[in-house]
């Protein structure tokens, strides 16, 4: 049997024993980081790995492609390309880390997470996987903190209530019994760590001393630094819509690993409408916004914040796995600063489609929200940044293949947690692909009987 997509611009078929792939009628060009160049591989990864771009070729030819160079495809291919033999084409319609992982805060935190729950587990390993990558990173001779932000923070939930103070302080004891150390602090306690908090609002905080942080763009630079051969992407904006190349086909043997994030669903709806199959993710672009004002502020924090609200959110978020309704606008005070000083003040989550204007009236009320809790932030001013988290109303990510179409996996719905659960997501892909069993129980992730044959 042959399955066509068509995807306005291109086709892509999927042949049994042939892997998937794709014919190019739109102008598509491969680039890395917007050079129309092939990349070599650095001498320090196996050559062997390596297979050359033919630029006259019809049909090019790996053993993964991945669609979606954010976070979750750039780890995924640097975990295929560093643990196993597979050749690896990554491709995104824009440059690395354009969508919702470049518009985030970076952190790599547990403090907000239900231990014992599916998130949990999947979360405890990716952050020991950051543990170990970070690792490598100085064993190579480079400055983990230059080059991917890294900061061991540790991570700070601020209680504004009375009831948010017994809230934390059950918490604490929750989280450190699951092995993730966290102290309760006092209002005084508290100001006397982060004098910049505001005396007034606060009441209590709980400390998490292991969560960490890091730069997102600074971190996929290191990461494209691995073995990946080189970037097929559009030549003008716009959605991603399949693996197009005016040389001819990309063609992957093993998987396709879908990792568009936002767009999972838009995608799939427009690459399989004549299939009659159910493949499309419930998924919804959620906007958020971030505030970014430059180093020149007077704010000093040691540790990342985050409002104890935001526990409240993601209890919501993953209480239900059958979940009908979609939570309201939101505004939830987040603060950190990244390796250069600059303040980063969160968080803002909207439905509003795929538009991702600046909203004026957005910001006033996170520096609103944000100066009930840090003071010194009311009269600054800076840039924005938006982006769209792929957001699924079970809370959980989809990961995994589809039983109906062999060679087709999901790794997307990751919502805000992209970044901390990048590596533990592309160990998983990377096992699924070698059907080998993980350290991660993936049941709870696989995309059978989550699909529609049409978007929420």
């Amino acid at each position: 049997m042959e399955c066509l997509l068509t995807s306005g611009v291109g086709s892509a078929c999927l042949r049994p024993g042939a892997g998937v792939g794709v014919s190019a009628q739109g102008q598509w060009r491969r680039a890395f980081f917007g050079s129309d160049r092939e990349v070599k591989l650095r001498k320090c990864w196996s050559e062997r790995r390596a297979r050359r771009f033919a630029t006259s070729a019809s049909v090019v030819e790996y053993d993964v492609v991945i669609v979606g160079a954010g976070v979750i495809g750039v780890a995924t291919a640097h975990h295929i390309l560093t643990t196993t033999p597979l050749s690896v084409a990554l491709v995104d319609a824009r440059e690395p880390c354009a969508g919702a992982t470049g518009a985030g805060q970076g952190y790599i935190w547990m403090t907000h997470r239900k231990p014992g729950t599916p998130g949990w587990h999947l979360a405890k390993r990716s952050k020991a996987l950051w543990e170990t990558f970070a690792m490598e990173v100085e064993d190579s001779g480079l400055n983990p903190t230059e080059a991917l932000g890294w900061r061991k923070t540790g991570s700070l939930l601020v209680a504004s209530t009375d009831e948010q103070a017994k809230y934390l302080q059950n918490w604490a004891q929750v989280l450190s019994e699951a092995g993730a150390a966290t102290d309760f602090l006092t209002h005084l306690e508290a100001v006397n760590m982060e004098p910049a908090l505001a005396t007034g609002c606060l009441t209590a905080a709980a400390l998490c001393h292991d969560d960490l942080q890091i730069d997102a763009r600074l971190t996929i630079d290191t990461l494209l630094q691995s073995p990946v051969q080189h970037f097929i992407r559009s030549s003008r904006e716009g959605r991603l819509i399949g693996v197009e190349i005016p040389e001819g086909k990309v063609f992957g043997k093993s998987a396709v690993v879908i990792a568009t994030g936002a767009w999972s669903s838009l995608l799939m709806k427009t690459a399989t409408t004549e299939w009659g199959m159910s493949l499309v993710p419930p998924m919804k672009p959620r906007k958020g916004h971030l505030l970014v004002i430059e180093g020149t502020h007077d704010i000093q924090l040691k540790s990342g914040i985050m409002e104890c609200e935001y526990l409240s959110y993601n209890s919501q978020s993953s209480k239900s796995t059958e979940a009908t309704t979609e939570p309201g606008p939101s505004i939830v005070m987040t603060a950190t600063l990244d390796p250069n000083g600059n303040l980063l003040l969160g968080s803002y989550r909207e439905f509003a489609g795929f538009n991702i204007d600046v909203q004026d009236e957005v910001i006033e009320k996170m520096v609103e929200r944000a100066a009930r809790f840090l003071p010194g932030v009311s009269n600054m001013e800076g840039r924005v940044r938006t982006g769209l988290r792929p957001y699924i109303n079970d809370g959980r990510p989809m990961i995994g293949p589809v039983d109906d179409v062999p060679g087709l996996i999901f790794a997307t719905g990751h919502e805000g947690s992209g970044l901390c659960l990048s590596l533990a997501t592309a160990e998983m892909v990377t096992n699924i692909i070698q059907d080998v069993k993980g350290p991660v129980e993936s049941a709870p992730f696989l995309p059978n009987g989550r699909l529609s044959s049409s978007t929420m």
